[in-house]
């Protein structure tokens, strides 16, 4: 599933994150399993880099970018989501969007050009947060971000292939975000039916040619000229 944002697009994956072939792989590094799975998969050098990074910062609030060796990526970034128990659904809704602004202004504006990035579902393994709202939350801060960049971007949602209610939720999500683009689409619709039948036109012309409604300049203009009754039509129809 894609949806094109701005310049960039957001994906929604099914398979591995390990595997993901992408610039970067975000992982939640208070997700102890996703990080032992990634660790293992990467490397020693790799996990030796990401201890001796982890020793000398807050581990609770720091971010950590290391090399990806093993992996089909380009770099790996870490970093830790606050585990609380039943959280307030804006509470949890904020921490959500921080981690996703975090990662994402680390990787947009990253002395590297990278492209594509693979995110997992955070927060819906063993700590159980709400899918929905880490869902909504993920989804409307990837788009938020891609809003803001002029890079052509890809950000991906890499879900397990059993999960399969929490694809389902980001699937409604990212759904829901191609319907609020799609009045652009009825407008385009509209515009080429009001415009109707065009010829190429001149300054001399006063009616366009039998046969036409409109006339144009083959590029980007087009007259319409006054007809009351299609007037009528249109509005009416296509209001």
């Amino acid at each position: 599933m894609n949806t094109t944002i701005h310049n960039g697009s957001i994906q929604l994956v099914t398979g591995d994150l390990i595997t993901q072939n992408v610039d970067v792989i975000v992982v939640c590094s208070t997700s102890e399993l996703l990080l032992k799975n990634i660790l293992e998969k990467a490397s020693l050098v790799v996990t030796e880099e990401y201890y001796r990074l982890s020793s000398s910062v807050d581990q609770q609030n720091s971010l950590i970018e290391t090399t990806p060796r093993n992996l089909n990526c380009k770099a790996i970034l870490f970093l830790p989501l606050i585990t609380l128990l039943n959280p307030d659904s804006k509470i949890l809704s904020n921490l959500i969007s921080e981690f996703g602004s975090i990662s994402l202004n680390h990787i947009l504006y990253h002395p590297k050009v990278f492209r594509t990035v693979a995110f997992p579902a955070i927060g819906c393994g063993l700590i159980r947060y709400p899918v929905n709202i880490v869902a909504q939350a993920m989804i409307d801060t990837a788009v938020a971000k891609l809003k803001e960049t002029i890079l052509y971007f890809t950000v991906s949602f890499v879900i397990l292939p059993n999960q399969f209610n929490i694809h389902h939720r980001f699937a409604n999500r990212l759904a829901s975000i191609q319907k609020l683009s799609e009045p652009f689409g009825s407008v385009k619709c509209s515009f080429s039916i009001l415009v109707g039948k065009s010829i190429l036109g001149n300054k001399s012309m006063k009616v366009p040619s039998k046969g036409y409604d409109s006339t144009t300049d083959n590029n980007q203009i087009f007259v319409v000229y006054h007809d009351a009754k299609a007037y009528t039509n249109y509005l009416i129809k296509y209001q």
